[in-house]
């Protein structure tokens, strides 16, 4: 495949990409507002090990989306709809997909809601799955899915997305592939959480599987099909993002598991966790639609200072036996 790409967001999973999919390009814009940053990002981005190729060109200008055949955006949730906003000028009809797992904040809709509202003339495409960007960067085989209601959309962004080592396969469920790559932030928190406390595979059995419980309960919910959660935006996701440090809603948990306040850990962690930011959005839905969620509501109690880690273990142990 020819000519440009772009991606908006040169943080790792943007940058990841960026070199995933350089060899597939003449040029890849990977754009930056942070102009402090570009300064030293020309050579690599500081968390991957290794270096961009001369087709990555680092530009804080959004006018490149015009010499390109596709524009992806990587940004942290709380950015995306800034970016859809700022893009408008430029985007004309031009493909556009994201990989932003999360909730509008303002509104505290899903992404696709966000988007639609403001790209008319679009049809909405997430790319969600279990992938850290170190192992992409990496080359190591993985797996991803491509979620949009319109089949030619998931179809043109499965091709830009495949590369030799990267898998990409498609889902009509835009719902339900972002439900479950936001909700899996929020349970990675709590393993983080039980990890720090010590606790076994056994716990962390417990923890995934009723995560996903309550990750497809707030799915369907919103009118998801439950299948997806058992596919690689669900279950996928969630193994990945609640069995390995290279999380950082995980060892954000784990952090909490030592008492350190949620400011001080965030510090600590000293990039975005996702998690954190979808807690209080997660709730309000689950209270809307009448969704039980314990696991996320005793994580929200925790990152509030309202409970310590051990006690909020101990509550979910001690709620009254029922149905699985």
């Amino acid at each position: 495949m020819k000519n440009s790409l772009t991606i908006i967001g040169a943080g790792a999973w943007g940058s990841a990409l960026a070199i995933a999919l350089s060899d597939k390009f003449d040029t890849i814009y990977l754009i930056s507002k942070d102009n402090e940053n570009n300064k030293t990002l020309g050579y690599q981005h500081p968390a991957l090990s290794k270096p961009f190729s001369n087709n990555i060109k680092i530009d804080s200008s959004y006018t490149v989306i015009q010499r390109s055949i596709a524009v992806l955006i990587a940004t942290p949730s709380s950015s995306f709809s800034d970016v859809i906003n700022a893009i408008k000028g430029d985007i004309g009809q031009i493909p556009l997909a994201w990989v932003s797992k999360g909730f509008d904040p303002v509104s505290g809709n899903l992404l696709h809601q966000t988007f639609s509202k403001q790209m008319k003339n679009h049809h909405p495409c997430v790319i969600s799955g279990p992938t850290f960007a170190a192992e992409i960067v990496e080359k190591k085989p993985a797996a991803i899915v491509v979620a949009s209601k319109d089949k030619i959309t998931r179809e043109f962004w499965s091709n830009i997305i495949q590369t030799k080592t990267l898998r990409a396969y498609t889902n009509s469920d835009i719902v339900g592939v972002q439900v479950g790559g936001s909700v899996k932030n929020v349970l990675a928190i709590a393993a983080g959480i039980a990890s720090g406390l010590g606790f076994g595979a056994n716990t962390q059995a417990a923890l995934i599987t009723r995560g996903l419980a309550e990750m497809t309960r707030m799915g369907v919910a919103l009118g998801a099909d439950k299948l997806t959660f058992q596919g690689l935006s669900g279950i996928g996701d969630l193994v990945l993002t609640c069995s390995d440090d290279l999380s950082r809603n995980r060892r954000f948990g784990k952090e909490l598991a030592k008492n350190v306040p949620s400011d001080k850990a965030l510090k600590n962690i000293n990039a975005t966790v996702e998690g954190y930011k979808a807690l209080k959005l997660v709730l309000k839905l689950a209270e809307k639609y009448e969704v039980e969620m314990p696991i996320c509501e005793h994580v929200f109690k925790v990152t509030e200072g309202k409970i310590t880690p051990k006690d909020a273990v101990t509550e979910l142990l001690l709620r009254k036996p029922s149905d699985e």
